[in-house]
């Protein structure tokens, strides 16, 4: 089955270009349903009253919380990824430029489609966890794994003494330089 875009924002004749939707592989602009709730009001609400649609990028995260439906520009919470402390509220500007992708290297924003987030509060809250705690390092290589001590006395098993592994002569093309 195809996938439809829909041509026009749900709310007025301005369409909607999505130029990334294949690479993304959903949607940037919510659902209409979403997209209602997000139109601008005549006073804004506290960020733990107002519903949200957040971004994500190498650049940073965006916590959308007006898109106005006549001409989509956006209004919310923006924060860079390596400067959490310098997020804030403001006008985001047309959100078709945050579609698509800008930059160098490039910017590619997407939609959280697994945010659970009840309003914009709580996903700023989120977003800037991820700031408080420090970063988990893995290291590349696996670590040995400890062998349990061997016993004092002697090996009850001969067979079980280690055996010595012959290194295999390699083959092929690469073998036969010299």
């Amino acid at each position: 089955m195809r996938l439809r875009i829909p041509k026009f924002h749900p709310l007025s004749d301005m369409p909607l270009f999505e130029s990334q939707r294949t690479l993304r592989g959903h949607a940037f602009y919510p659902g209409a349903s979403v997209l209602r709730s997000l139109a601008p009001r005549e006073s804004r609400l506290p960020a733990e009253q107002v519903p949200c649609v957040v971004y994500h990028s190498p650049w940073g995260h965006l916590v959308v919380t007006e898109i106005h439906p006549e001409n989509l520009n956006g209004y919310g919470w923006t924060c860079l990824s390596n400067y959490p402390d310098g997020a804030e509220w403001g006008d985001l500007g047309y959100m078709g430029e945050f579609e698509r992708r800008r930059g160098t290297p490039y910017e590619f924003w997407e939609r959280d489609l697994h945010s659970k987030d009840r309003n914009a509060a709580a996903a700023i809250a989120r977003i800037l966890k991820r700031y408080d705690d420090p970063p988990v390092r893995r290291s590349v290589h696996k670590e040995p794994e400890q062998a349990p001590a061997a016993p004092a006395g002697p090996a009850t098993h001969p067979s079980a003494a280690p055996v010595a592994r012959v290194p295999r002569t390699p083959r092929g093309a690469l073998s036969a330089r010299r």
